[in-house]
């Protein structure tokens, strides 16, 4: 009986160690793809001194119009994603008054079928 008990704690500890190892293995390539420069792209050439001085010389526009513009944004954002949820709701309601169609007729009359069954049978006391 130790024998038998020895052998499955054994057994837990390599599987409960190689899940470890794998969620271990898991989070470190998590890690390093994540510490991958995708969509960085390096300039292919260097700015002029003069065309710099011409950048800086601008007056960077306020922070009032950048919350403004993203506030705009955000506001179509959220009125286009209304307006494909109402037209995507109205697709998917059935017609009204409309009749059902063959299959689904067939599917209820066997759901019918079926608890007709269950609530017609007999008892197990009238059962000989």
């Amino acid at each position: 009986m130790s024998e038998l008990l020895s052998q499955g704690l054994l057994m837990t500890l390599i599987g409960m160690g190689l899940v470890f190892l794998a969620l271990i293995f898991l989070w470190g390539l998590i890690n390093l793809i994540a510490s991958l420069p995708i969509g960085t792209k390096e300039k292919e050439e260097e700015v002029p001194a003069a065309e710099e001085t011409q950048v800086e010389a601008a007056a960077p526009p306020p922070a009032e119009d950048d919350r403004q513009v993203l506030r705009a944004r955000a506001a179509a954002a959220a009125v286009a994603a209304a307006l494909a949820m109402q037209r995507s709701a109205m697709r998917v309601a059935p017609p009204a008054g409309g009749a059902i169609s063959a299959w689904q007729a067939a599917r209820r009359s066997s759901q019918f079928a079926l608890n007709a069954q269950i609530t017609s049978r007999k008892t197990r006391s009238s059962v000989r």
